[in-house]
């Protein structure tokens, strides 16, 4: 990408704050903790499905226990993977961190409603991918256009949930597992090589961080 011609994907962030949300991805292992937290996914709801499936089970308590489990998992994979920081958190990584707790808080509501209408089923579970489809599209424009491959994923996703409502758990679990394993590994990829992904920075402006013993 030539840097003499702006494009819509420097508009929102500057290609420094880019930098240096890439440097905080490499210094925490965001790869390696959002590859940790599909697979943590895939078991919550893979869970999730046995109750409703195999057991016949549609109390909201025993699944709220388990969403619950899975944010605080989720919570040790980050920290226990990423380490102490030595920097603060960037501007850009609080706007991503503010993008999910509002996906989260938003999936919540549905769980909610839910529950007040009396359905025994989650009917409005296909609603969270799509909820999941524009976090992902904040992503896009805001970081890098390639997150838009996880908004048509979870798109898709929440079409099939809607068609096949008792097996959404599995789809659901797949789907988010699909995209955290594509996201953390092409993170883990590029960290190898120092690039910068749709920053619109030359690799020698570059300089990985450097830990000190």
């Amino acid at each position: 990408m030539s840097k003499s011609v702006p494009s819509v994907w420097e508009e929102v962030f500057t290609p420094s704050q880019l930098a240096r949300l890439w440097r905080q991805c490499q210094e925490r292992h965001w790869g390696r903790s959002l590859a940790l937290v599909g697979w943590l996914h895939l078991f919550a709801f893979a869970a999730c499905y046995y109750l409703t499936v195999v057991r016949d089970y549609h109390e909201s308590a025993g699944y709220l226990a388990i969403w619950i489990g899975e944010l605080v998992g989720m919570a040790l994979i980050f920290r226990l993977s990423g380490g102490p920081s030595a920097e603060p958190p960037t501007p850009l990584s609080r706007f991503i961190t503010r993008v999910w707790i509002a996906y989260f808080l938003l999936a919540f509501n549905l769980g909610s409603m839910n529950t007040l209408r009396g359905h025994v089923f989650f009917e409005m579970f296909p609603a969270m991918a799509s909820l999941a489809s524009f976090g992902f599209l904040v992503m896009t424009f805001a970081i890098s256009r390639k997150f838009f491959a996880a908004v048509l994923v979870m798109f898709a996703a929440g079409l099939l949930m809607a068609a096949f409502l008792l097996h959404a758990y599995l789809i659901f679990a797949l789907a988010w597992w699909g995209v955290l394993q594509g996201i953390g590994w092409s993170l883990r990829a590029a960290s190898e090589v120092h690039e910068l992904p749709e920053c619109g920075i030359e690799h020698s402006e570059f300089t990985p961080p450097v830990r000190q013993a």
